[in-house]
């Protein structure tokens, strides 16, 4: 199960809040954190990796600059602006919840814990 947080790369207030609140919601899994991983799907230049490995140790950077990686990540995406969306993401690599990050956080851990007990893959 991934985490995941889409933005520009250059991690402003609103990615950082995601992420934040991605990291929380990682430790607070407790038994299953070994099966969520979080991630930055960077869509442009990547930011400060030092200060995100930093801030956010273990976090995935996943460079997707290229246009055309762009374009497929488009495709999966839902429509519309995804500035402060967290994505979850099941093992088969299919998005199965779209989550505001500027919303009460515990309504996503809830959901994410349903959703790793329900599970029987990943």
């Amino acid at each position: 199960w991934i985490l995941a947080y889409v933005g520009g790369g250059e991690c402003g207030q609103a990615c950082r809040d995601a992420l934040h609140v991605a990291r929380q919601t990682h430790m607070l899994v407790n038994k299953d954190a070994d099966r969520l991983s979080r991630a930055l799907i960077a869509t442009a230049d990547c930011c400060d990796r030092p200060s995100l490995e930093s801030d956010y140790a273990g976090l995935v950077l996943i460079d997707a600059s290229d246009p055309a990686q762009r374009e497929a990540l488009a495709a999966v995406l839902p429509a519309g602006d995804h500035t402060h969306d967290l994505f979850v993401i099941d093992p088969l690599r299919n998005i199965v919840l779209r989550f505001d990050a500027r919303e009460n956080p515990k309504g996503l851990l809830e959901d994410l814990k349903k959703l790793l007990k329900l599970s029987h893959i990943g």
